[in-house]
Protein backbone atom coordinates (compact mmCIF):
# COMPACT_ATOMS: atom_id res chain seq x y z
CA UNK A 1 0.00 0.00 0.00
CA UNK A 2 3.04 2.37 0.67
CA UNK A 3 3.95 1.96 -2.93
CA UNK A 4 0.92 2.40 -4.28
CA UNK A 5 0.33 5.94 -2.46
CA UNK A 6 4.00 7.10 -3.21
CA UNK A 7 2.90 6.33 -7.04
CA UNK A 8 0.16 8.80 -6.95
CA UNK A 9 -2.45 8.87 -9.60
CA UNK A 10 -1.13 6.62 -11.59
CA UNK A 11 -2.03 4.00 -8.90
CA UNK A 12 -5.74 5.53 -8.53
CA UNK A 13 -7.22 3.02 -10.46
CA UNK A 14 -5.53 0.05 -8.90
CA UNK A 15 -6.51 1.38 -5.36
CA UNK A 16 -10.26 2.01 -5.90
CA UNK A 17 -10.42 -1.36 -7.27
CA UNK A 18 -8.35 -2.65 -3.81
CA UNK A 19 -10.86 -0.94 -1.48
CA UNK A 20 -13.75 -2.64 -3.32
CA UNK A 21 -12.54 -5.23 -2.94
CA UNK A 22 -12.23 -4.54 1.05
CA UNK A 23 -15.49 -3.56 1.58
CA UNK A 24 -17.04 -6.76 -0.33
CA UNK A 25 -14.61 -9.08 2.08
CA UNK A 26 -15.80 -6.56 5.01
CA UNK A 27 -19.59 -7.34 3.56
CA UNK A 28 -19.43 -10.97 3.13
CA UNK A 29 -18.08 -11.17 6.84
CA UNK A 30 -21.28 -9.37 7.84
CA UNK A 31 -23.52 -11.72 5.95
CA UNK A 32 -21.33 -14.38 7.56
CA UNK A 33 -21.71 -13.59 11.19
CA UNK A 34 -25.36 -13.09 10.60
CA UNK A 35 -25.93 -16.47 9.53
CA UNK A 36 -27.36 -15.19 5.93
CA UNK A 37 -27.01 -16.83 2.91
CA UNK A 38 -25.89 -13.96 0.65
CA UNK A 39 -22.70 -11.76 -1.04
CA UNK A 40 -22.36 -8.25 -1.30
CA UNK A 41 -22.01 -9.03 -5.42
CA UNK A 42 -25.79 -9.70 -5.74
CA UNK A 43 -27.07 -6.95 -3.96
CA UNK A 44 -27.71 -4.57 -6.41
CA UNK A 45 -29.65 -6.97 -8.67
CA UNK A 46 -31.46 -8.60 -5.77
CA UNK A 47 -32.25 -5.38 -4.58
CA UNK A 48 -33.63 -4.26 -7.87
CA UNK A 49 -36.12 -6.83 -8.36
CA UNK A 50 -37.07 -6.27 -4.45
CA UNK A 51 -38.57 -2.81 -5.59
CA UNK A 52 -39.41 -3.74 -9.07
CA UNK A 53 -40.24 -6.97 -10.66
CA UNK A 54 -40.57 -8.49 -12.90
CA UNK A 55 -37.85 -7.69 -15.02
CA UNK A 56 -36.15 -8.66 -18.43
CA UNK A 57 -31.98 -8.56 -18.37
CA UNK A 58 -32.11 -6.27 -20.75
CA UNK A 59 -33.92 -3.93 -17.92
CA UNK A 60 -31.89 -5.21 -15.17
CA UNK A 61 -28.92 -3.87 -17.36
CA UNK A 62 -30.02 -0.91 -18.17
CA UNK A 63 -31.19 -0.06 -14.87
CA UNK A 64 -28.21 -0.91 -12.59
CA UNK A 65 -25.61 0.42 -15.37
CA UNK A 66 -23.27 -3.41 -15.65
CA UNK A 67 -22.75 -5.11 -18.78
CA UNK A 68 -25.00 -7.26 -19.61
CA UNK A 69 -23.24 -11.02 -18.91
CA UNK A 70 -22.38 -9.55 -15.43
CA UNK A 71 -25.93 -9.12 -14.81
CA UNK A 72 -26.80 -12.77 -16.39
CA UNK A 73 -23.92 -14.50 -14.34
CA UNK A 74 -25.20 -12.89 -10.88
CA UNK A 75 -28.90 -13.52 -12.17
CA UNK A 76 -27.71 -17.07 -12.88
CA UNK A 77 -26.46 -17.64 -9.57
CA UNK A 78 -29.74 -15.82 -7.61
CA UNK A 79 -32.08 -18.47 -9.73
CA UNK A 80 -29.95 -21.94 -8.79
CA UNK A 81 -29.43 -20.25 -5.32
CA UNK A 82 -33.44 -19.99 -5.48
CA UNK A 83 -33.76 -16.35 -4.54
CA UNK A 84 -34.86 -14.84 -7.83
CA UNK A 85 -37.46 -17.68 -10.23
CA UNK A 86 -37.74 -17.32 -13.86
CA UNK A 87 -41.25 -16.21 -15.61
CA UNK A 88 -42.60 -15.57 -18.44
CA UNK A 89 -44.00 -12.24 -19.80
CA UNK A 90 -48.08 -12.18 -20.02
CA UNK A 91 -48.18 -10.21 -23.34
CA UNK A 92 -45.16 -11.95 -25.00
CA UNK A 93 -44.92 -15.77 -23.77
CA UNK A 94 -41.30 -16.06 -25.63
CA UNK A 95 -40.01 -13.05 -23.14
CA UNK A 96 -38.57 -14.86 -19.75
CA UNK A 97 -38.54 -11.90 -16.94
CA UNK A 98 -36.84 -12.45 -13.63
CA UNK A 99 -38.77 -11.45 -10.17
CA UNK A 100 -38.26 -12.83 -6.15
CA UNK A 101 -39.41 -16.31 -5.28
CA UNK A 102 -41.39 -17.11 -2.43
CA UNK A 103 -37.59 -17.81 -0.73
CA UNK A 104 -35.99 -14.81 -1.30
CA UNK A 105 -39.06 -12.48 -0.48
CA UNK A 106 -38.50 -15.01 2.41
CA UNK A 107 -34.86 -13.73 2.93
CA UNK A 108 -35.61 -9.93 2.36
CA UNK A 109 -36.87 -8.80 5.98
CA UNK A 110 -33.75 -10.73 7.08
CA UNK A 111 -31.62 -8.04 4.48
CA UNK A 112 -32.99 -5.09 5.33
CA UNK A 113 -31.64 -4.51 8.74
CA UNK A 114 -28.24 -5.69 7.51
CA UNK A 115 -28.06 -3.10 4.44
CA UNK A 116 -29.29 -0.33 6.98
CA UNK A 117 -26.19 -1.11 8.99
CA UNK A 118 -24.03 -0.70 5.85
CA UNK A 119 -25.88 2.06 5.01
CA UNK A 120 -25.11 4.10 8.69
CA UNK A 121 -21.62 2.72 8.89
CA UNK A 122 -20.83 4.43 5.22
CA UNK A 123 -22.29 7.41 6.33
CA UNK A 124 -20.23 6.90 9.70
CA UNK A 125 -17.65 6.06 7.63
CA UNK A 126 -17.66 9.93 5.29
CA UNK A 127 -18.04 12.04 8.13
CA UNK A 128 -14.92 10.65 9.81
CA UNK A 129 -13.06 11.28 6.29
CA UNK A 130 -14.67 14.83 6.26
CA UNK A 131 -16.03 14.58 2.33
CA UNK A 132 -19.17 13.25 1.14
CA UNK A 133 -17.99 11.01 -1.32
CA UNK A 134 -20.84 9.91 -2.33
CA UNK A 135 -20.78 13.96 -4.27
CA UNK A 136 -17.15 13.26 -5.37
CA UNK A 137 -18.17 9.66 -6.80
CA UNK A 138 -20.87 11.10 -8.87
CA UNK A 139 -19.10 14.20 -10.37
CA UNK A 140 -16.16 11.23 -11.18
CA UNK A 141 -18.98 9.29 -13.11
CA UNK A 142 -20.15 12.37 -14.61
CA UNK A 143 -16.78 13.33 -15.65
CA UNK A 144 -16.38 9.65 -16.86
CA UNK A 145 -19.54 9.78 -19.03
CA UNK A 146 -18.45 13.28 -20.91
CA UNK A 147 -14.57 12.03 -21.71
CA UNK A 148 -13.84 8.50 -20.52
CA UNK A 149 -9.75 7.12 -19.52
CA UNK A 150 -9.30 5.51 -22.74
CA UNK A 151 -9.83 8.97 -24.40
CA UNK A 152 -8.19 10.93 -21.66
CA UNK A 153 -5.22 8.92 -21.40
CA UNK A 154 -4.78 8.85 -25.53
CA UNK A 155 -5.03 12.53 -25.86
CA UNK A 156 -1.99 12.68 -22.99
CA UNK A 157 -0.05 10.02 -25.04
CA UNK A 158 -0.95 11.47 -28.47
CA UNK A 159 0.22 15.01 -27.35
CA UNK A 160 3.73 13.46 -25.93
CA UNK A 161 4.27 12.25 -29.06
CA UNK A 162 3.34 15.13 -30.92
CA UNK A 163 5.65 16.77 -28.90
CA UNK A 164 8.58 14.76 -29.62
CA UNK A 165 8.09 15.39 -33.41
CA UNK A 166 10.43 17.82 -35.17
CA UNK A 167 9.25 19.39 -38.63
CA UNK A 168 12.51 19.74 -40.71
CA UNK A 169 12.02 21.29 -44.71
CA UNK A 170 13.80 19.67 -47.64
CA UNK A 171 17.41 18.52 -47.40
CA UNK A 172 19.29 17.13 -50.42
CA UNK A 173 19.94 13.71 -48.46
CA UNK A 174 16.57 13.35 -47.36
CA UNK A 175 15.77 13.32 -51.34
CA UNK A 176 16.08 9.16 -51.48
CA UNK A 177 13.51 9.13 -48.36
CA UNK A 178 10.85 11.23 -49.85
CA UNK A 179 10.77 9.14 -52.66
CA UNK A 180 10.92 5.42 -50.27
CA UNK A 181 8.27 6.88 -47.95
CA UNK A 182 5.47 7.67 -50.91
CA UNK A 183 6.50 4.20 -52.86
CA UNK A 184 6.07 2.43 -49.39
CA UNK A 185 2.29 3.32 -49.25
CA UNK A 186 1.67 3.53 -53.05
CA UNK A 187 2.42 0.25 -53.72
CA UNK A 188 0.68 -1.22 -50.29
CA UNK A 189 -2.44 0.21 -51.58
CA UNK A 190 -2.46 1.27 -55.11
CA UNK A 191 0.64 1.41 -57.64
CA UNK A 192 3.16 3.62 -58.32
CA UNK A 193 1.62 5.63 -61.75
CA UNK A 194 3.82 7.99 -64.13
CA UNK A 195 2.95 11.32 -62.23
CA UNK A 196 4.08 9.74 -59.20
CA UNK A 197 7.34 9.28 -60.20
CA UNK A 198 7.56 12.33 -61.81
CA UNK A 199 7.56 14.31 -58.27
CA UNK A 200 9.07 12.11 -56.49
CA UNK A 201 12.01 11.15 -58.76
CA UNK A 202 12.96 14.83 -58.60
CA UNK A 203 11.12 16.83 -56.11
CA UNK A 204 13.64 20.13 -56.19
CA UNK A 205 12.57 20.40 -60.17
CA UNK A 206 8.83 19.21 -59.56
CA UNK A 207 8.42 20.97 -56.47
CA UNK A 208 11.00 23.39 -54.92
CA UNK A 209 11.84 25.28 -58.16
CA UNK A 210 8.49 25.93 -58.56
CA UNK A 211 7.63 27.82 -55.25
CA UNK A 212 6.74 24.66 -52.96
CA UNK A 213 8.21 23.21 -49.70
CA UNK A 214 8.64 19.59 -48.65
CA UNK A 215 8.74 19.03 -45.27
CA UNK A 216 9.45 15.89 -42.91
CA UNK A 217 8.73 14.48 -39.86
CA UNK A 218 11.85 13.40 -37.73
CA UNK A 219 11.13 11.71 -34.69
CA UNK A 220 14.64 10.06 -32.52
CA UNK A 221 17.11 11.32 -34.99
CA UNK A 222 14.94 9.59 -37.86
CA UNK A 223 13.01 10.60 -40.79
CA UNK A 224 9.74 8.77 -40.22
CA UNK A 225 7.05 10.94 -42.69
CA UNK A 226 7.07 13.67 -45.09
CA UNK A 227 4.66 15.70 -46.97
CA UNK A 228 4.40 18.31 -49.48
CA UNK A 229 3.24 21.99 -50.39
CA UNK A 230 3.52 21.80 -54.40
CA UNK A 231 2.18 25.44 -55.81
CA UNK A 232 -1.05 25.03 -58.54
CA UNK A 233 -0.88 28.99 -59.29
CA UNK A 234 -0.60 32.06 -57.36
CA UNK A 235 -3.54 31.35 -54.73
CA UNK A 236 -3.73 27.58 -54.88
CA UNK A 237 -1.41 25.49 -53.14
CA UNK A 238 -1.85 21.11 -53.09
CA UNK A 239 -0.74 18.77 -50.10
CA UNK A 240 0.97 16.05 -52.02
CA UNK A 241 2.73 13.19 -51.25
CA UNK A 242 2.51 12.86 -47.91
CA UNK A 243 3.61 9.42 -46.15
CA UNK A 244 4.36 8.66 -42.75
CA UNK A 245 6.34 5.23 -42.00
CA UNK A 246 4.45 1.77 -40.92
CA UNK A 247 6.22 1.88 -37.36
CA UNK A 248 5.00 5.94 -36.87
CA UNK A 249 1.87 5.40 -37.54
CA UNK A 250 -0.93 6.79 -35.18
CA UNK A 251 1.72 9.20 -33.53
CA UNK A 252 0.23 12.23 -34.85
CA UNK A 253 2.82 12.75 -37.39
CA UNK A 254 0.35 13.06 -40.30
CA UNK A 255 -1.21 15.10 -38.15
CA UNK A 256 1.76 18.03 -37.54
CA UNK A 257 2.74 17.39 -41.33
CA UNK A 258 -0.29 18.46 -42.07
CA UNK A 259 -0.56 21.22 -39.77
CA UNK A 260 2.97 22.47 -41.42
CA UNK A 261 1.77 22.28 -44.50
CA UNK A 262 -1.73 24.71 -43.78
CA UNK A 263 0.80 27.04 -41.71
CA UNK A 264 3.32 27.13 -44.86
CA UNK A 265 0.47 28.08 -47.16
CA UNK A 266 -0.75 30.36 -45.29
CA UNK A 267 2.77 32.30 -45.52
CA UNK A 268 2.77 32.18 -48.89
CA UNK A 269 -0.28 33.70 -48.97
CA UNK A 270 -2.66 30.95 -50.26
CA UNK A 271 -6.39 31.20 -50.91
CA UNK A 272 -6.99 27.76 -50.82
CA UNK A 273 -5.02 24.83 -50.59
CA UNK A 274 -6.46 21.34 -52.10
CA UNK A 275 -5.58 17.50 -51.98
CA UNK A 276 -6.56 14.49 -54.05
CA UNK A 277 -7.29 11.15 -51.93
CA UNK A 278 -8.92 7.98 -51.74
CA UNK A 279 -11.52 6.60 -49.96
CA UNK A 280 -9.98 3.77 -48.84
CA UNK A 281 -7.22 5.85 -46.71
CA UNK A 282 -10.04 6.10 -43.71
CA UNK A 283 -7.47 7.46 -41.38
CA UNK A 284 -6.36 10.26 -43.59
CA UNK A 285 -9.87 11.72 -44.85
CA UNK A 286 -10.81 11.94 -40.80
CA UNK A 287 -7.58 13.66 -40.13
CA UNK A 288 -8.27 16.04 -43.12
CA UNK A 289 -12.07 16.55 -41.62
CA UNK A 290 -11.13 17.32 -38.54
CA UNK A 291 -8.58 19.98 -39.83
CA UNK A 292 -11.46 21.76 -42.10
CA UNK A 293 -11.26 19.71 -45.72
CA UNK A 294 -14.02 19.68 -47.40
CA UNK A 295 -14.92 17.75 -50.34
CA UNK A 296 -15.45 19.85 -53.86
CA UNK A 297 -16.00 18.74 -57.15
CA UNK A 298 -13.05 18.26 -59.83
CA UNK A 299 -12.86 21.33 -61.83
CA UNK A 300 -10.81 19.10 -64.49
CA UNK A 301 -9.88 14.96 -64.48
CA UNK A 302 -7.64 13.35 -61.92
CA UNK A 303 -3.83 13.21 -62.71
CA UNK A 304 -4.04 9.88 -61.65
CA UNK A 305 -5.82 6.69 -62.53
CA UNK A 306 -6.13 5.67 -59.17
CA UNK A 307 -9.65 6.67 -57.63
CA UNK A 308 -9.30 9.96 -55.79
CA UNK A 309 -11.23 12.43 -54.61
CA UNK A 310 -10.54 16.05 -53.87
CA UNK A 311 -10.94 18.11 -50.54
CA UNK A 312 -10.07 21.80 -50.02
CA UNK A 313 -9.36 23.92 -47.12
CA UNK A 314 -9.83 27.92 -47.55
CA UNK A 315 -7.56 29.84 -46.14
Amino acid sequence: MKLLRELGEIAYGTRLRLLTERFIQDGAKIYKSQNIDFEPRWFTVFYLLSQTSPLSISELTAGLGFTQPAVTQIANILVKKGFIKVVKDKSDTRKKLLELSPKGLELLPQLQPVWKGFEEAIKELFKDVGYDMLLITAKIEDALNKKDMFERVSGKIKQRQNEKVEIIEYRREYKSIFRDLNYQWLNKYFTVEKEDRRILNDPEKEIINNGGTVFFARADNKIVGTAALIKYDFKTYELAKMAVSENARGKQIGKKLTEAIIKKAREKKAKTLFLDTSIKLIPALNLYKKLGFEQIEFNEPSKYMRSTIRMALSL
